[in-house]
């Protein structure tokens, strides 16, 4: 420790100047002593010449004079914590009651998967339903069943078509088993028992297994009463020759079975950024808290994929509950932790002093300092928490070993942890979502990747694998180079010039190009827009090849294509991998739950399509 205190200058007799006051500076060193020799032995000894002589020191230096301070041995905590009753998917979709017993990826990632017409669960429906009528004795009308409610035998769309597991499959279920979306639909409309012609002594017994089967599809009671708002409606009703109201659609529209789907409030997977955008809002009876995921890629939510959204609502109800909680603090300890006891020898297998670290990676010298100076200065208080809350901590209670009672204040903003950042700064909750612990995921049923082709000066989709007409995998990479018929050799002859000329090479049908362009009344914002690819024809003009991806949306809606663009900040010259997948999770209460939902990932680096133009080749 060094010092240096003003001084002042004494004036000369004959002088009449001012004394001048000299600046001073004040330093404080860290002094470790380090031994001067190479043998470790002398200084493990911790020999001490004279002890006499050490008090003094420190007597003399005010190491005693420091206060006499307790140990903490209990603590009074006061929580007030409040559960999330509500969703909104997107920012400009309505807020929905966020359903409970649900792991929030599944609300927050599911989307619109294979639905109930799909072929793949028409037939494990159709089977199931076989089933029941087999046990519950009507298993003579199968086939009537598998000729009234047919599988068709081929596939619906090329990509299928062209897959032969896709053909074999649908060649060996088509007339034996029964499409169980066609039976649904009969069955709600009142038509299974006439169309199936099911004698009179079946009755009862295909009744049976049909309620049986709607059981395990998980479809919803049939609506016993009056439809919603029946009695705003009488007036209209009772009027002279006014007609009763229509009954609501059973199944509902929104049905899906046995995976979770969005529901009316639509899904947060934003197509035009390949991402999520959610949010969900809690009410502690003060004011409400509402925090949204922006920019979520898929890949496990948890508290640090949400910002603060001050000043925003949605409508979230007050849903609250206080803990006062008398603790024990304990110590901090994690590996390789500096023992407390000199003789005590530590952990070899975490050695904090050999990681290494430079003189700009602050990050790494702040952690192991923690780690080897300040971590006996840290206590831990094991506060259990319900899980899909916002906490507060209301107040923190310190009882230390001499009695002593100390409120313990709110961490300053700039050395707060664990918070949800914001534009006003950190809000003071404890985020704990209610997320999986962890999910089985299927592999991929879509993927697309996204890059820049520098030498085409275009940027690609690349439908890797699409979903086909039974909701398998199919691998669009190795279809293509199958289906590439290669060029004809040319004979060898004089009078057929040895070079041939392309105004432009073809590129692999599963290649999608995104052109760029300006934006709708912001000619200054570039976008990056789907179009269908220009195949060269050598019967007339070039053919235009629409993709199968899902991911890449392609609807068509009043004989227009559906626009899809990217913003031109989202296909970075790394790339990026989207992968559409099935997911499955058991919750809490030991309920299943599968859904479909995508992932973006970083991508492998620039795409080469071999797109050239006016070119010339050998023949």
């Amino acid at each position: 420790m060094t010092s240096t205190e003003p001084t002042t200058s004494a004036p000369s007799p004959a002088s009449t100047e001012v004394p001048a006051t000299l600046p001073s500076v004040t330093t404080w060193t860290r002094l470790e002593p380090r031994t001067r020799r190479a043998d470790l032995a002398p200084a493990v000894q911790a020999r001490t010449a004279d002890p006499l002589w050490l008090l003094a020191r420190q007597w003399q230096l005010g190491e005693f004079t420091g206060e006499d301070t307790g140990s903490p041995v209990a603590a009074r905590v006061h929580a007030r914590t409040a559960a999330f009753t509500r969703y909104r998917p997107g920012p400009t979709a309505g807020a929905v009651r966020l359903p409970a017993g649900t792991p929030l990826e599944a609300v927050v990632e599911r989307e619109t998967a294979a639905t109930a017409t799909d072929l793949r669960f028409a037939v494990d429906s159709g089977q199931q339903l076989l089933r029941l009528l087999a046990a519950a004795g009507a298993g003579e009308l199968a086939g009537r069943l598998c000729t009234t409610y047919p599988v068709p035998a081929s596939p619906p769309d090329a990509a299928s078509a062209a897959d032969p597991e896709t053909v074999g499959y649908l060649r060996i279920v088509a007339g034996r088993v029964p499409h169980g979306d066609l039976a649904l639909r009969a069955w709600a409309e009142g038509r299974f028992l006439t169309e199936a012609q099911v004698p009179a002594a079946l009755v009862g017994a295909v009744t049976g297994a049909v309620t049986q089967w709607l059981t395990w599809l998980g479809v919803p009671p049939r609506p016993a009463g009056p439809p919603p708002g029946y009695l705003l409606q009488l007036p209209a009703v009772l009027a002279p020759g006014a007609s009763r109201p229509a009954a609501p659609p059973w199944p509902p529209a929104d049905f899906t079975p046995l995976f979770s789907t969005p529901g009316l409030e639509g899904p947060a997977w934003r197509r035009e950024r390949m991402e999520y955008d959610a949010a969900v809002a809690a009410h502690d009876g003060d004011d409400e808290l509402v925090l949204t995921a922006h920019e979520y890629d898929g890949d496990r939510l948890d508290w640090y994929h949400f910002d603060h959204e001050p000043g925003a609502t949605l409508d979230a109800h007050k849903s609250t509950k206080d803990l006062v909680k008398v603790l024990l603090p304990a110590p901090v300890s994690y590996a390789g932790m500096p023992s407390t006891r000199f003789w005590e020898l530590e952990d070899a297998r975490v050695n904090l002093a050999g990681v290494g670290a430079g003189a700009g990676d602050l990050a790494r010298l702040f952690v192991l300092e923690y780690g080897l100076v300040y971590g006996n200065d840290h206590f831990v208080l094991p506060l259990e928490l319900p899980v899909g809350t916002a906490t507060r901590i209301r107040s923190l209670i310190v009882t230390d070993t001499f009695g002593v009672r100390t409120l313990v204040p709110a961490a300053p903003e700039r050395t707060a942890l664990f918070r949800p950042s914001g534009p006003d700064g950190p809000a003071d909750v404890l985020v704990l979502p209610a997320t999986a612990a962890t999910t089985l995921d299927s592999a991929p049923v879509e993927e697309v990747r996204l890059g820049r082709d520098e030498m085409a000066n275009l940027a690609w989709a690349v439908e890797r694998t699409v979903t086909g007409a039974t909701g398998r995998p199919v691998d669009r990479t190795a279809q293509v180079a199958r289906a590439a018929v290669p060029p004809r050799p040319t004979p060898a002859s004089t009078d057929v010039p040895s070079l041939s000329y392309a105004f432009a090479t073809t590129v692999p049908e599963n290649w999608v190009p995104l052109i760029p362009g300006p934006t709708d009344g912001r000619p200054d914002v570039v976008r990056l827009r789907r179009v269908p690819l220009q195949q060269p024809s050598r019967e007339g003009p070039p053919v235009a090849v629409t993709g199968h991806s899902r991911l890449l949306d392609w609807r068509w809606r009043d004989d227009n294509l559906v626009e899809l663009a990217f913003p031109e900040e989202e296909v970075p010259r790394a790339g990026a991998r989207v992968l559409r997948r099935w997911q499955l999770a058991r919750w809490t209460d030991g309920s299943v739950h599968l859904w479909l939902g995508s992932t973006r990932r970083a991508g492998t680096g620039e795409l080469s399509s071999g797109l050239r133009y006016d070119t010339v080749q050998p023949r």
